[in-house]
């Protein structure tokens, strides 16, 4: 039993008293710890700017994509609203559905809210190439009815890198008129 206790002791006395004794700030373990702490505070500065920039694209990125995303579904409900809505349907002294701000805001219900810089919708009768023929409630069958929508996408990260902020987009929606 007494053994146990002298080597305990003994141990304890050496742990206490080499790194004392060393002397050198290599063998002191705070120094070693500050150094680390050092380095690790340095290749935080390095690294810590390039995985926000990549984190901000990837969040930019998905914030166009789900925009486009949008407004193309925004585009082909305007143009299905366009064309079930070549005629116009006449209630007592009222008529509904036959004007081009019913489709925009048939377009602007499908947004909820999001919109481009500059945004213009057009709506119009259009060949197979796309070419404008007229206004949209003139359509005959073997034509389209095309609505367009044009505006600029802001980005919301670019102010911060002196990037571009905009980029130009145009979307369109075509759907064929089957007569009137």
């Amino acid at each position: 039993m007494r053994n146990c206790r002298t080597n305990f002791f003994a141990c304890r006395w050496f742990a206490e008293h080499t790194t004392v004794c060393l002397g050198s700030a290599a063998g002191n373990p705070t120094h070693a710890n500050r150094r680390a702490r050092g380095a690790t505070t340095v290749e935080t500065a390095l690294v810590l700017p390039i995985v926000l920039l990549f984190m901000f694209g990837i969040f930019e990125y998905g914030r166009y994509f789900m925009t486009m995303q949008l407004l193309n579904n925004a585009a082909r409900e305007g143009a299905r609203y366009a064309i079930a809505h070549l005629q116009p349907v006449t209630l007592g002294p009222t008529t509904y559905g036959n004007s081009t701000s019913d489709v925009t805001n048939v377009i602007n219900g499908i947004t909820a809210g999001v919109t481009l810089n500059n945004q213009a919708i057009n709506v119009y009768a259009s060949d197979a190439q796309g070419n404008n023929l007229g206004t949209w409630t003139s359509a005959i069958a073997g034509q389209s009815v095309t609505v367009q929508i044009t505006g600029d996408f802001q980005f919301m990260t670019a102010a911060f890198l002196n990037l571009p902020s905009t980029i130009a987009v145009d979307i369109k929606s075509a759907m064929d008129a089957e007569g009137n």
